[in-house]
């Protein structure tokens, strides 16, 4: 009965037909990552999903009650052990298997078996080894990827659907495609992943030397509620849509943004474009006509 009532009142809006949500409520969800990009798992389950799987190998801190929706007596617990129960408190029929474990070079095996085992793949960490070896696995696997950082302090969102050429390597150019994952120098590609997500008006969102802090490591990345909320909901919305496609059904006025096309949202500025991550440039779109102009990117 939870999950009926949950699922009750968005019956009817444009793409929430009575088979979507069915099938929402089958689809399996892997979510690596439980700090500010993890908690698009409350998101996705106030949409209806009911099949989680969550790792991720730290502990809840204080300030991560700034954005995940977790109270004080839930601090010093493994993250993914709190995530557990809060969603089952929520809706007590949804299944949730959590591995408090930190995601290594050594991993990929593992990696293996688990995203074999679900639908969608929303790794959330700021470790580039791990998000590197996810990737590497999911790109094998041939599983879509949502990926959006919970940084960047703006609605943005992509999916790497991986079912052509398209990869996170390859569009990075790391250069390392045929290279063991256990031999892979992540240091430094670090750079490179940052080019990645490096769009237009990014680094504006910070005070220079917060930024300069943040970028050598001083200090943690910064993080508002706002802000992290707009990338969970643009995960989750892009899940849903991903939902549609891996099930055959037919989206209505709105499609998956694919790799390497970043959709973004600034809310600072009020505008609304798409970064070309491959080829440097960005797409204003027309609301009107449907259209997009592109033009070489300044940054």
């Amino acid at each position: 009965m939870t999950w009926e009532a949950i699922v009750d009142r968005q019956q009817g809006i444009v793409n929430f037909t009575k088979g979507l949500i069915s099938a929402i409520g089958k689809t399996r969800v892997l979510v690596v990552g439980a700090g500010g990009n993890g908690a698009v798992l409350d998101f996705l389950l106030r949409v209806g999903y009911q099949h989680f799987v969550i790792v991720d190998f730290d502990v809840v801190e204080a300030t991560n009650l700034n954005r995940i929706p977790l109270t004080p007596e839930y601090v010093g617990r493994v993250k993914t052990e709190a995530w557990k129960e809060y969603l089952e408190k929520v809706n007590p029929g949804c299944s949730v298997t959590a591995y408090g474990r930190k995601v290594t070079r050594n991993d990929e095996k593992w990696l293996h078996e688990i995203i074999s085992a679900v639908d969608i793949v929303a790794p959330g960490t700021s470790d580039p080894e791990a998000n590197f070896v996810i990737a590497r696995v999911c790109q094998r696997l041939r599983k879509r990827m949502v990926i959006g950082p919970g940084t960047s302090n703006c609605w943005v969102v992509s999916t790497v659907t991986h079912e052509g050429d398209v990869s996170i390597e390859g569009v990075g150019k790391f250069g390392v495609e045929h290279v063991d994952v256990r031999d892979v120098d992540y240091e430094a590609l670090l750079p490179k992943y940052m080019k990645i997500y490096m769009f237009p008006g990014r680094t504006e969102k910070l005070y220079p030397e917060t930024l300069q802090r943040v970028q050598s490591r001083e200090i943690a990345p910064r993080n508002c509620k706002i802000f992290v909320s707009m990338v969970n909901a643009a995960a989750c919305w892009e899940i849903v849509k991903n939902t549609a496609v891996i099930n055959g059904l037919a989206l209505e006025k709105t499609k998956v943004i694919e790799f390497p096309i970043i959709q973004v949202f600034d809310p600072f500025k009020g505008s609304a474009y798409y970064y070309d991550a491959e080829n440097d440039r960005i797409g204003i779109p027309n609301w009107l006509t449907g259209r997009t102009r592109w033009y070489r990117a300044t940054k």
